[in-house]
């Protein structure tokens, strides 16, 4: 009964618990920022690359089917 209600007093959203969270919370670095904002950057630049790839298939599709 006693670990019930401990648990349950762990999954309340106190100011207490969230600041004990957040102390927990292992930020990168920079370099590992770095790292992981070039390959948000590079994977959309490849995403960009790919949709503008099929806007051009699918514009020329159009053009053959229509006329």
């Amino acid at each position: 009964m006693a670990k019930e209600k401990k648990e349950k007093k762990e999954r309340t959203y106190s100011p207490k618990g969230i600041w004990r969270e957040l102390k927990q919370v292992e930020w990168p670095g920079f370099k590992g920022l770095m790292k992981s904002s070039g390959l948000v950057i590079l994977f959309t630049l490849l995403f960009g690359f790919y949709f503008f790839i099929c806007e051009l298939v699918a514009s020329g599709l159009l053009k053959v089917i229509v006329g």
